[in-house]
């Protein structure tokens, strides 16, 4: 019997060769050599936007905070913090959101450009994990995008991805 699926891959060869990277490598080599003046950590500006899409819309939903929990497992930005390290964080993130008119900003501002697309599309997927886009949510990503700098070609691509995975 014939079978209409193309051939088995096999996951234990060698990866096939990757397709030239996206990057922008000039622009990531000007950043290496800037000296910011920020008081953020990239990993305190990583966990700054998760957790801002977990409250945005002044619900914390389980879905949203379980993949919060989820992603700092896998994160190697974050797996890295212990609990009182991203305690310690989490109250430091609290006070420069409430004293700072522009802390969202800066927190965009410090991570690295080629972190960004990967971080927006993190916000993307907690915001969506509870089965909706309420106004303020969607206002907050609208505000990333332009805060991290993104393309708005790119952060389509992003959203359209993530309404179709988060919809089953």
């Amino acid at each position: 019997m014939p079978s209409e699926a193309g051939p088995v891959i096999n996951i234990f060869q060698a990866p096939a060769e990757r397709p030239p990277s996206s990057l922008d490598l000039e622009k990531l080599a000007a950043e290496f050599g800037q000296n910011r003046n920020t008081d953020w950590t990239v990993g305190e500006a990583f966990l700054c936007l998760l957790l801002c899409a977990v409250s945005v819309d002044g619900m914390f939903a389980r879905e949203e905070q379980e993949e919060v929990k989820a992603l700092m497992l896998r994160s190697r930005t974050l797996k890295t913090l212990s609990q009182s390290q991203l305690a310690k964080a989490n109250g430091v993130i609290q006070k420069r959101l409430a004293e700072r008119k522009s802390g969202l900003d800066e927190a965009c501002k410090t991570l690295p450009s080629d972190m960004r697309l990967s971080i927006f599309a993190h916000c993307v997927d907690i915001v969506l994990s509870d089965g909706n886009l309420a106004a303020a949510e969607a206002d907050y990503l609208n505000r990333i995008t332009t805060m991290l700098e993104l393309r708005s070609d790119d952060a389509r691509r992003v959203m359209e991805v993530l309404l179709i995975k988060n919809r089953f």
